[in-house]
């Protein structure tokens, strides 16, 4: 089966208004006219009247490459992230906010993102004694990607500290963008050691944490809240298909594409996950395939080496990881790089 034949993964996601509502002030404060952005970006002029307004991808792609060629900002992502926390997220964030451990919170804003921002995928790994949270946007098309990455790390950091406290940082923070000329306001912002170029935005921090309790939490607004979360969750399933295209989103940077692998981190078996991916007539194979194309992409519109990106994807060198894209798109990744 070639590229022209395999099942094709809807990776357009959308983002709710609320997600970004720090971003009108921004560029005003860098001295841009928000409205004329807008038009240009191809948005409506009242888009932000509204927090429960929801914008494709594409266009949340458009509208930020649009705020950084009128303001100049090199790091608009990021100030538009810092400003934002758990209240932005609405019902998730309150449930969140008081939740008994951090992992609890952590847990219920990762599975209710899809309520606010289907565009993304946010994941929790342990190992070695660390945590990791990690951030991946799905469709490789989109523009101005490191500044949303930027944006959704910052944000993360902001959920950190209301969850542990203001004083709360990071072990290392890893943003996908470029070093920037400057990085004083990441460094002051973060708190941490930055890793930039890195192949998913993260914040990583020592486990233990992860048991601590909520700071502030009100177990009686949690007992309220929580039942009507899992109802609007219910209402907003995704598709089985969907779930496991984004478990591999996260996965094919972090190790192997392996049914075991997946199934394991949706507390089934191997022979479930097949079955039921079966019933959506599509196969585990063509899956990850898609996957490694769509991450293949991401990974060249950045400024990686083929070698970096072959070893990032998991190939044992870089012939490996351009044979098998010139089979599934009938060229190179060199050739694809210079004519996207």
């Amino acid at each position: 089966m070639d590229a022209r034949t395999l099942p094709t993964i809807k990776t357009q996601g959308t983002v709710r208004i609320r997600n970004l509502t720090a971003l009108p002030d921004v560029a005003a404060e860098l001295g841009a006219d928000f409205k004329r952005i807008l038009a240009q970006a191809g948005l409506e002029a009242n888009v932000f009247a509204n927090p429960d307004n929801v914008i494709s991808y594409l266009a949340l792609g458009r509208l930020m490459r649009e705020c950084m060629d009128a303001t100049g900002c090199d790091e608009l992502g990021l100030r538009v992230g810092m400003r934002q926390s758990i209240p932005v997220l609405g019902l998730s964030g309150y449930v969140a906010a008081n939740a008994p451990t951090v992992r609890d919170a952590l847990g219920t804003l990762i599975s209710a993102l899809r309520l606010t921002d289907t565009g993304g995928k946010a994941s929790l790994a342990q190992e070695q004694g660390f945590a990791t949270i990690s951030w991946v946007i799905a469709d490789p098309h989109i523009e101005a990607p490191e500044q949303i990455d930027d944006a959704a790390i910052a944000i993360c950091c902001n959920i950190m500290r209301a969850l542990c406290g203001p004083q709360w940082a990071p072990v290392e923070a890893c943003l996908t963008r470029r070093r920037p000329a400057n990085p004083a306001g990441y460094a002051k912002f973060f708190n941490a050691p930055l890793r930039f170029e890195a192949d998913v935005a993260s914040l990583i921090f020592d486990e233990s944490q992860l048991d601590l309790q909520v700071e502030g939490r009100d177990a009686n607004l949690h007992a309220i809240l929580a039942p009507l979360l899992d109802k609007a969750m219910a209402e907003a399933g995704k598709t089985f298909r969907q779930e496991v295209c984004d478990l591999l989103r996260v996965q094919i940077l972090t190790g192997p594409l392996a049914p075991d692998r997946v199934a394991s981190a949706m507390g089934m078996s191997a022979r479930t996950l097949s079955r039921h991916l079966a019933s959506e007539q599509i196969t585990f194979s063509e899956l990850a395939q898609q996957v490694r194309f769509e991450t293949a992409q991401r990974l060249l519109r950045s400024e990686k080496s083929i070698s970096d990106i072959a070893a990032a994807m998991g190939y044992s060198d870089a012939t490996a990881f351009i044979r098998a894209f010139r089979q599934f798109t009938g060229t190179t990744p060199a050739r694809w790089r210079r004519e996207m």
